[in-house]
């Protein structure tokens, strides 16, 4: 990075994460030089979010099992043996990655580097390695709350030209953007891409199938990710065992398959794939008249993970064959009535469940709404009230008085809903408001219906 050094993607990083904890979660956090929480070795859950624009690479936020689950009851307000659904456990880390990539990137907009964000994407399992597109030295950072630790890895670079795809994005509504969305043929779009592409690039005639086969057993294997940002959010992936990657790589370097030595070479073809396959979906888009950026593709490996969005997205998944071989390919783009279904369809399943209480549906649905529904976020230095007569008299030069004495904190409110109280400070020329008071998080999602 030239606009934005390191150091400054440090103090970034490290300030947003800790104010959040603290402010969100009531946790306090340090930084520290290593991770040793063994469960980061084990089961653990990584959320990752896509920079596009200017500004390309990926940031990933990566956290134990149990450690996510103890982050989501600290955001619901529950008790440690509430049972959790794994979709909420998914929706809390996407959440927190996403409050630390968009300070980020607001970060580098005010250095000048224009850029968008994809919405977060979610890896569980117990037996994987996560290898984003090697375009820069990736940055790490360690953070603990005793017993657990938190590993952030962020690899970023300028790019030059990113300035006008960003640019491109425009201010459609809600509605204009999921009919335009709806207008293209997504399904169409994929299966024709995967056939086409595994034809021209590796000479290879796949077959669409409906269902995976009998004999099929999914091993070690790599997934090729790609997201989109813009007007279109989304996600598309690929995915293949380890052992036909390999013949996919020899027919690509025009080799025999036993001559492939380097898992680098494998994922560099699978890297393509998606790059390619997801160019045509974000062609698509772009031809409808949609603003889409696509991220650098990133690569996961293992025997025991599995990739998915964090909310919103509900992937569909198309099967192709080649030989005895399987491909999975899954593509799913963000609309807010489709997320709004699954939402109520998850409350309710929440309520059907006789250990669930009242207050834990409540609770569920007020996340989503939050994390869902953009809020407007007010602060007010205080109140009078005038006589329309005392009104009509203002002018350049008038001095209106407000109620609120010098010194007193200013009101914070979202959606003219009183949430916290914070003093005015000034940072980089720029005016803020440091949060001093702050109501428990229970009344704050109570306030937020």
């Amino acid at each position: 990075m030239q606009k934005f050094t390191d150091d400054q993607i440090r103090a970034s990083v490290s300030d947003t994460l800790t104010e959040t904890f603290d402010t969100m979660l009531s946790m306090q956090l340090s930084a520290v030089d290593s991770v040793e929480d063994p469960g980061l070795d084990e089961d653990r859950m990584v959320g990752a979010v896509n920079f596009a624009g200017e500004v390309v690479g990926t940031m990933s936020l990566h956290v134990s099992r149990p450690f996510s689950n103890m982050l989501t009851a600290a955001m619901l307000g529950m008790g440690p043996d509430e049972e959790i659904d794994e979709e909420t456990v998914r929706d809390v880390v996407g959440e927190l990655t996403n409050i630390l990539t968009g300070n980020l990137k607001t970060e580098f907009v005010d250095a000048g580097l224009s850029c968008v964000i994809s919405t977060p994407h979610i890896t569980t399992g117990s037996d994987f390695k996560i290898d984003p597109l090697d375009i820069a030295p990736p940055l790490k950072y360690f953070f603990r709350h005793e017993p657990h630790d938190i590993f952030i890895e962020l690899v970023v670079k300028e790019e030059s030209g990113g300035a006008e795809a960003v640019g491109a994005v425009s201010d459609l509504s809600t509605d204009e953007v999921i009919s335009m969305i709806n207008s293209v043929d997504i399904r169409a779009t994929v299966v024709n891409a995967v056939i086409d592409v595994f034809f021209t690039m590796l000479e290879m005639e796949i077959d669409h199938i409906q269902e995976v086969p009998a004999a099929f057993a999914e091993e070690l294997r790599t997934v090729g990710t790609v997201t989109f940002a813009g007007d279109v959010d989304g996600l598309f992936n690929i995915q293949v065992n380890d052992d036909f990657g390999q013949i996919m790589t020899a027919a690509m370097l025009g080799m025999a398959p036993e001559e492939v030595e380097s898992a680098e070479d494998i994922y560099d073809v699978i890297r393509e794939m998606s790059n390619i396959i997801g160019g045509n979906l974000k062609s698509a888009f772009v031809d409808a008249g949609l603003a889409c950026v696509l991220s650098t593709p990133s690569i996961t490996n293992g025997l025991d993970f599995r990739v998915e969005a964090a909310t919103g997205i509900h992937p569909e998944r198309f099967l192709f064959a080649y030989n005895d071989h399987t491909i999975i390919v899954e593509a799913g783009i963000k609309k807010e009535q489709a997320a709004a279904e699954a939402d109520a369809d998850a409350a309710q399943s929440a309520a059907s469940r006789p250990e669930a209480t009242a207050a834990v549906v409540d609770e569920l649905q007020n996340l989503d709404f939050i994390m869902e529904i953009p809020m407007e976020v007010t602060v007010e230095l205080g109140r009078t009230r005038k006589k329309i007569n005392d009104l009509l008299r203002i002018q350049n030069g008038s001095v209106v008085a407000l109620q609120q004495l010098d010194g007193e904190p200013v009101d914070i409110l979202v959606n003219k809903t009183l949430i916290a109280r914070g003093e005015v400070v000034v940072e980089k020329e720029k005016y803020g408001i440091r949060i001093t008071e702050i109501v428990s998080r229970r009344e704050r999602l109570n306030s937020l219906r």
